[in-house]
């Protein structure tokens, strides 16, 4: 494997969009503020508890024969997803976290949480941004609901914890998702210079 510089990411910053389940991948961002129609900006999150991507399910089971005691690895069934801590008291956000549909809105602007939630299914994109570099995730189905309790704190800003579990899509033929990848610089032009 080549050794890509910019391909080590510090995500020092990034923006989280929702869209339509199904929503398209951007064709390419160049101001990760505006990946283009559709995408909805969830707002702020917290800086200290940047998303985390997890992975539950089983590990690859080892089977063998009398032959040979590692003939084959199974493959295991997993699930993956980013939980995101949103720090905007919006109705979005208690959207997502609460599983409530547009109609909790009252009409006096308060919201109204369902007793029982139902998980909001959505196009999720995250762009990473390390300086000029920007590495967007993208997948065309997550279900999104609240994965923890609010957090409070006297110090610190108020966080949803949103967990976003990956669902397949047919627009990319059952697969969860894609991600940008940093490739290597194309090699010089020998001919390029001074002919």
């Amino acid at each position: 494997m080549a050794l890509i510089d910019d391909a080590a990411i510090v995500p020092a910053g990034g923006y989280i969009y929702i869209a339509d389940p199904d929503t398209a991948k951007p064709k390419e961002i160049l101001d990760p503020r505006a990946p283009g129609a559709g995408w909805e900006s969830i707002g702020h999150t917290s800086l200290d508890d940047l998303p985390e991507f997890g992975r539950d399910g089983e590990d690859p089971e080892v089977k063998g024969s009398w032959q040979n005691a590692k003939l084959r690895a199974t493959t295991p069934d997993v699930t993956y997803s980013v939980t995101i801590k949103s720090i905007q008291a919006t109705a979005l956000t208690y959207q997502l976290y609460f599983g409530a549909g547009p109609g909790a809105v009252q009409a006096d602007k308060s919201f109204r949480i369902p007793a029982t939630p139902l998980p909001q299914t959505k196009a999720l994109l995250v762009v990473l941004v390390d300086g000029t570099n920007y590495l967007p995730l993208w997948h065309p189905r997550v279900s999104l609901l609240g994965s923890d309790a609010v957090g409070l704190s006297a110090t610190d800003f108020m966080s949803f914890p949103i967990k976003a579990t990956f669902l397949g899509s047919s627009l990319i033929g059952n697969a969860i998702g894609e991600w940008a990848q940093i490739e290597a610089p194309a090699p010089p032009d020998p001919g390029g210079e001074g002919e």
